[in-house]
């Protein structure tokens, strides 16, 4: 299974990396920016992954500009797509939802927290690959 995580703040990479590095039939790919996503996902339609983990405050392309490229995009407009980010905006997960997100959660600054979330994410995508 694939995933892409696209996240600036390399310490909450590393976390997300480290607690995925327990799922041995995941593989990860990592974008600092929506560009940079984009124009992976766009150079290698092979390697679509299975789900994508975005971080909505980001330079360059931010989360929500990474969405609307996406879906504008035939090939990529069905990818699973959840967020992970440090605030809960109301019109952020509103327009998030508009744009068909899977899923949406604040980083926690509880890492206890933070990693079960990550889990229970991993847990419900590799499940589903099973079935």
């Amino acid at each position: 299974m694939k995933v892409l995580i696209v996240e600036d703040n390399k310490i909450a990479l590393m976390g997300i990396k480290k607690v995925l590095s327990e799922y041995p039939n995941i593989e990860i790919n990592t974008a600092e920016n929506g560009m940079i996503a984009l124009e992976f996902l766009t150079v290698n339609p092979s390697e679509l992954p299975h789900f994508i983990l975005l971080d909505l405050n980001m330079p360059i392309m931010n989360g929500i500009e990474f969405l609307k490229a996406i879906k504008k995009n035939e090939s990529l407009k069905t990818l699973p797509v959840i967020i992970h980010t440090t605030s809960f905006n109301s019109s952020e997960v509103k327009k998030c939802e508009e744009l068909g997100i899977c899923g949406y959660f604040v980083k926690e600054l509880d890492m206890v927290k933070y990693k079960s979330n990550i889990k229970l994410i991993a847990n419900y995508w590799t499940e589903s690959k099973r079935h």
